[in-house]
């Protein structure tokens, strides 16, 4: 066997193994009785937004529904200086709903990580709960969050993100299940203690980590990435990092609209790969790189090693084997496994759909959306 082959199939084959040892690693969590009538503590939430109208008197509706005691929560929604009606709708909540309270950035600032700063500078409590503006939350989030962390004592808590049911389109679902594999990966990546990838859509910290991680987060240079550099942070401190995948505790997000936008959020995800500086998660991404592009070119590999074709096959059989159980898993925690239905020709098109993401965070400089 020539050594390029024996090269590529290391690859593919370990990259398989791993998403099989995550796989095995995530677990589902016990209902967590989120009827907290006397919380051990209170939470501010905080909520970064811009531009988001169409998604916060959802979201404020979902806050008022909370199981948790409404004097043990504060929600702040900070405005990173919106142009549309968003303000208006934060204005008019507060005084009828549970503790909201609306915080405008200063003209100075910009972007999401100030904004998310700004917040926590301006929180009452101690414990912070990050969530993103376009989201859903079920009424016992809050709740889970707070059993979880007396069940596990935690400095960062992740948490299970996906999208909720739109259209029901291929887009949609392959929008979905591309989510759900990165979300799989974080949660097995924590439970195994190397935690490599989070969502700020779902995440639980304390007010101290917070300000502790700031140093490691090259604000000025990368737009995004306000999650992975505060995980980053909380493993190069020595904090406990914990992964929540209760049911109570799930995060919808809105799904993307359109396959440009789809493309620009995976780009704006990816572009921070560079800046995390932490080994494991570098070569994990290196890895997942290399696989999908070996996985492309899997025809000029069986052209060029024709006589090795059963280990070639076998390689994507497996690789594909691997991807399939990590999404029969997280989707049956979230409740989508019928989207599994479109798992061969979504992972078909996922390779050429990856490629441009690749291309497009080495060559594109990330922004928040607007």
């Amino acid at each position: 066997m020539a050594l390029p082959l024996i090269i590529l199939l290391f690859i593919i084959y370990g990259y398989s193994l791993l998403i099989l040892l995550f796989h095995l690693e995530i677990d589902k969590e016990s209902d967590l009785s989120p009827d907290l009538r006397e919380p051990p503590y209170a939470v501010s939430v905080v909520v970064p937004f811009k531009n988001e109208e169409d998604h916060l008197a959802g979201l404020i509706e979902d806050f008022s529904r909370q199981i948790f005691p409404a004097d043990h929560m504060e929600i702040l929604f900070v405005d990173d200086h919106s142009m549309d009606g968003s303000a208006a709708i934060v204005k008019s909540s507060m005084g009828k709903r549970v503790n909201i309270r609306y915080l405008a950035l200063p003209t100075a600032s910009s972007g999401k990580k100030k904004a998310l700063a700004h917040g926590i500078q301006n929180a009452k409590h101690d414990r912070i709960i990050q969530v993103d503006a376009d989201c859903h939350i079920g009424p016992g989030f809050i709740s889970s969050h707070v059993c979880f962390l007396q069940k596990h004592p935690s400095d960062l808590v992740a948490g299970m993100v996906t999208t909720w049911r739109g259209k029901g389109n291929f887009l949609e679902i392959f929008d979905r299940l591309d989510i759900l594999s990165l979300i799989g990966t974080g949660a097995g990546s924590f439970n195994v203690g190397r935690p490599m990838m989070c969502s700020g859509a779902n995440l639980s910290y304390s007010r101290e980590l917070y300000w502790e991680t700031r140093v490691f987060d090259p604000e000025d240079a990368v737009a995004s990435g306000d999650d992975m550099f505060l995980m980053i942070g909380a493993r190069k401190l020595g904090r406990s990092l914990s992964f929540i995948s209760s049911k109570d505790s799930l995060v919808k997000t809105a799904p993307q609209k359109d396959l440009r936008s789809l493309l620009a959020q995976r780009i704006r995800w990816g572009s921070k790969a560079g800046k995390l500086k932490m080994i494991d998660i570098q070569l994990l991404a290196l890895l997942v790189v290399l696989t999908n592009l070996s996985i492309f070119l899997m025809p000029l590999w069986l052209l060029l090693f024709s006589a090795w074709w059963p280990w070639l096959v076998g390689a994507w059989l497996i690789k594909s084997l691997a991807d399939f159980m990590m999404l029969f898993k997280v989707s049956g925690l979230v409740g989508s496994r019928s989207d599994l239905k479109l798992f061969l020709p979504v992972s078909l098109l996922y390779y050429p759909y990856f490629l441009l993401l690749v291309f497009g965070a080495l060559f594109r400089r990330p922004e928040w959306k607007v």
